[in-house]
């Protein structure tokens, strides 16, 4: 049964009828929103007669943002009897949302899996499911464990333009999913669970879920980098409406417009000389007084008649309506603050490996990214590691599809060894 899309009068019919409801209070705009998609639907079916599981969407009454006390979205709020009872928001994985919900029903049996695949891949974006791709064409029995939904990082970029074959462009979303559907028309698998622990170096190899434990032959890892955060209020919220964390992606739609780009490393830099071509002006606000970049970025940005540099300051502040009309800094020597108007905000403070189960079993860099050339080859035999989460020179949806590709050729050949 999927969730069902109703309006604020019929929203307001099941609360006086006292109803149990699960709402997930969302807007097409918002690329979170689309991410719980899959996530929320497996929720409907799961709970299917025991409450009523729909989807608001706040753009057909603006005036439920008050009335309903929702500030963000996408907000999941649970209402027994008509009541509110608790509320999360912007959900990172279906288990969240299986915790969130914990003491609607039992609690569930985890799964006990007596298959070993012939490969499982621990993430779903381009690279994971390239890989899935791959394997399943090749008749390797294969299974993707993703957390939410297809795409990682990608799924949350409105629209991707340099990725081949698109001439118009393709949403990061859309692309995800087809990504996912041709992977499965050839037989790969998808669970969605939240990653819990992993054995690599155990014959078969255990990965150890929110869902149950799979295990595997050769394992491909391909969990990604998120980008850091400013950490400051309403930055997720903005993502898509003024915040963005890639410039290559995302730079095209500031073209003549005024941005911002916050950092001073080697990303923050290139951001920074990639938008000074599309840009009308380009701000860069960095807490030191130098940047720490190379010295191959430092000429060209101190040359580019368009691009301005705030030094020892940080934002404190994101300035919005809709969408972002500006920052507000502060300089960290002396305390004063100031107002930049701007359309868009790029966060370049670097980035964040998503290797916390790892530690300990693959070989890390000082960063914590897994040490794996261009063989995708991790520290330990039958283990591969794709796309963001590896060493790499860049880090783009095109070296992460071609990433998955190289995997499976190598686990192949690792197969064959050892039957």
């Amino acid at each position: 049964m999927a969730a069902m899309k109703i309006n604020s009068k019929q929203l307001k019919e099941m609360l006086e009828n006292k109803k149990t409801v699960l709402v997930d209070f969302w807007a097409p705009w918002c690329p979170h929103c689309l991410k719980i998609n899959p996530a929320y639907e497996q929720i409907a079916q799961q709970y299917a007669g025991v409450l009523d599981v729909v989807k608001v969407d706040m753009d057909e009454d603006e005036s439920l943002w008050d009335e309903l006390n929702v500030e963000l979205i996408p907000t999941l709020r649970l209402y027994v009897e008509g009541e509110a009872v608790s509320s999360i928001v912007a959900p990172e994985s279906k288990a969240a949302i299986d915790e969130f919900l914990s003491g609607i029903l039992p609690e569930k049996k985890k799964e006990s899996v007596s298959t070993v695949h012939d490969m499982i891949i621990v993430g779903g974006g381009p690279g994971g499911y390239t890989a899935a791709l791959y394997a399943a064409r090749a008749g390797l029995d294969t299974l993707v464990i993703e957390r939410l939904s297809a795409g990682g990082q990608m799924a949350l970029t409105h629209q991707i333009d340099n990725y081949p074959g698109f001439v118009d462009g393709v949403g990061g979303y859309e692309l995800a999913e087809q990504m996912q559907q041709q992977a499965e028309r050839f037989g790969a698998k998808t669970q969605n669970a939240e990653v819990q622990s992993m054995d690599l170096k155990a014959n078969p190899k255990a990965i150890v879920t929110s869902e149950g434990t799979f295990y595997g032959k050769t394992i491909v890892l391909a969990t990604g980098a998120n980008p850091r955060e400013l950490g400051i209020p309403k930055e997720k919220e903005l993502v898509g409406r003024g915040i963005a964390y890639c410039a290559a992606c995302d730079g095209m739609f500031y073209k003549g417009k005024t941005v911002v780009v916050v950092g001073g490393g080697n990303t923050a830099a290139a951001d920074a000389l990639l938008l000074s071509r599309i840009a009308k002006k380009v701000i860069i606000v960095h807490r030191r007084d130098t940047l720490r970049a190379t010295k191959i970025y430092h000429d060209p940005l101190m040359r580019a008649e368009n691009v301005e540099f705030r030094w020892n300051s940080v934002v404190t502040e994101l300035l919005h309506a809709d969408k972002i009309t500006g920052v507000r800094i502060k300089n960290v020597l002396n305390g004063e603050e100031k107002e930049i108007a701007a359309d868009g905000v790029f966060v370049s403070v670097g980035r964040k490996p998503a290797t916390e189960l790892l530690a300990g079993q693959v070989e890390l860099d000082d960063s914590g990214y897994i040490v794996a050339g261009e063989t995708t080859q991790t520290s330990i035999h039958g283990v591969y590691a794709v796309g963001d989460v590896r060493t790499k020179l860049l880090r783009q949806v095109v070296t992460a599809v071609a990433d998955g590709a190289v995997a499976v050729h190598m686990a192949e050949e690792f197969l064959a060894e050892t039957l």
